[in-house]
């Protein structure tokens, strides 16, 4: 759906990847989150927010219209939860909806009031997770209270995106630089499937050379081991970039002190983080900030442990480290490269704003 396009806007990208972007255009924290906006132009202003079912996420950004000029500036990231709590039963209630809703319609206020980005400017994007009734519920509500259409996406675009958003297109080694596209795929771990793909090369109808997108999710548990066989691409790949809320657990608890954008991981990690829920959790939980000699890392450390104490009950983080272990045995991610990519789900909203402006 997007490949053709996506792979054209990254072709005009003078960074690495649009992941890049968030840790080094920024100038500040992993997340972006700096005061405000110092532009003038408000045509070069843009806004998005992502939803999901339990949470929303917003961007505001600054995309040059002077030509030479190409490097986008991220001015503020951010997650929100709806006040309501979400059903223990996984249904959500009318009252959810509205509460996700005005969520939504909060965080369209703040990028207009607190960045200045021209209604217009602003797009929202619906995930997978929203089905049914309660993405028309959802769509509704959101319409009458920020005269918003939602851009809902199935999975394999959410995956695209993703792919776009987190994989660099090259890499460099002993002076010589590379096409990191070949080797590489994304591997977003959820509790009960695995989801990814890559990029390859294709012959196009005009007998150009151009780059596709294999996707693919497959359950954990049951059918794992048998629909890795089929897929070569899961074998043969040689760089792994994960992402997913269970990998981001681990490098926050396991790394606190790290938080660079890509951060590299070995096989003993996953062992170890998984010997570390199963016997200790509250240890794992609570991990020794004070060797963070700066300031600001150590509070983003500790938002960030907080943030994982929020998400996960002991009992969910083995679960995690258990399925984490099987498909790391599964994938032999031993024998892998591997990278966390910090800033996974926010490279996807970054990838679909810079779609609409193109």
């Amino acid at each position: 759906m997007f490949a053709r396009k996506l792979d054209g806007i990254i072709k005009h990208m003078v960074v690495l990847s649009l992941l890049g972007l968030l840790g080094v255009v920024c100038g500040v924290d992993a997340r972006c989150q700096s005061p405000g906006p110092t532009v003038s132009n408000q045509k070069e202003l843009y806004g998005g927010i992502e939803i999901a079912l339990r949470t929303v996420r917003l961007i505001a950004m600054r995309v040059p219209l002077s030509p030479g000029e190409e490097n986008i500036r991220i001015l503020d990231s951010d997650q929100l939860i709806p006040s309501t709590a979400f059903p223990k039963d996984d249904k959500p209630t009318p009252e959810y909806i509205r509460d996700l809703a005005q969520t939504v319609q909060k965080v369209a206020e703040k990028l207009q009031r607190d960045f200045r980005i021209p209604p217009n400017h602003i797009y929202l994007l619906g995930l997978s997770d929203l089905t049914g009734q309660i993405r028309d519920d959802l769509a509704k509500e959101v319409r009458e209270k920020t005269g918003k259409e939602i851009t809902f996406l199935d999975a394999t675009s959410e995956t695209e995106l993703s792919i776009s958003g987190n994989i660099p297109r090259r890499y460099q080694k002993e002076g010589k630089v590379y096409d990191n596209r070949n080797i590489s795929l994304l591997l977003e771990v959820g509790s009960t499937s695995i989801r990814g793909g890559y990029q390859q090369l294709k012959l196009s109808q005009r007998g150009k050379t151009e780059y596709d997108y294999a996707t693919w999710e497959i359950p954990i548990a049951g059918q794992l081991k048998a629909k890795v066989a089929q897929n070569a691409g899961l074998m043969t790949r040689k760089r792994f970039y994960l992402t997913g809320p269970i990998i981001w657990a681990m490098v926050t608890l396991l790394y606190p002190e790290d938080q660079r954008a890509y951060v590299p991981l070995t096989i003993e990690d996953i062992n170890n983080f998984h010997f570390r829920a199963t016997n200790d959790a509250e240890a794992l939980f609570n991990p020794d900030l004070s060797k963070i000699r700066d300031a600001n890392a150590r509070t983003e450390a500790r938002k960030e442990r907080e943030a994982v104490k929020a998400l996960y009950t002991t009992w969910s983080l083995v679960a995690g480290a258990e399925a984490l272990k099987i498909v790391a045995a599964e994938l032999k991610l031993a024998e892998k490269e591997l990278i966390f990519a910090r800033n996974g789900n926010m490279a996807r909203l970054l990838s679909f704003v810079r779609l609409q402006v193109e």
